[in-house]
């Protein structure tokens, strides 16, 4: 969460405060005021300061909604493109490998053998650009799961993978269910 208040909150309640502020010395100087007193700094500081603390949970609001909705986008994807390829592979889901869904992101043979797009590898590659990126932890690592759906999160924050049926879920404990 650290990371997100210095990368994202931080300059823009920054950024908002000072926009306020500007405001706060443009009128002061528009009516016919040259000096600055000390009671204008604490007004100008606690101006800054309101601003700040309204700002900070509309913008951690708003930064947590483009993350659901990234998310949500990103596992139907990687659904959408788990059904086409058991769609041309008989039905058998693409095998999980190390964290990752080789078929997916190679071309593949009928067989599922994965290699060089051409004649001996004419489906896909699914995922050209690779597994996306879960955006709440930053990681697109996929774990096994027994059972699906899902009962626990296993702690490596990318996706969760059943492979004998080809489901895949996040891997977020509030949202194993999605």
């Amino acid at each position: 969460m650290w990371h997100l208040w210095r990368e994202l909150y931080l300059p823009a309640t920054v950024a908002l405060s000072t926009v306020a502020a500007i405001g706060y010395m443009v009128s002061h100087f528009r009516q016919g005021r040259t000096k600055f007193t000390l009671l204008d700094s604490l007004q100008l500081v606690y101006l800054m300061a309101i601003v700040a603390a309204t700002t900070a949970p509309i913008i951690e609001a708003a930064s947590t909604g483009a993350k659901q909705t990234t998310l949500l986008e990103s596992l139907y994807t990687l659904r959408s493109r788990i059904a086409l390829y058991k769609a041309q592979h008989g039905d058998i889901p693409p095998l999980l490998y190390e964290g990752t869904l080789p078929q997916l992101i190679q071309a593949t043979s009928a067989l599922g053998e994965a290699g060089p797009a051409g004649s001996r590898h004419p489906f896909g590659p699914y995922l050209p650009e690779g597994i996306p990126v879960n955006p709440f932890t930053g990681r697109s690592v996929i774990t096994a799961i027994e059972t699906f759906p899902p009962t626990a999160a296993s702690g490596q924050g990318g996706w969760l993978y059943h492979q004998e049926t080809g489901q895949i879920a996040t891997d977020l404990p509030d949202m194993l269910n999605r």
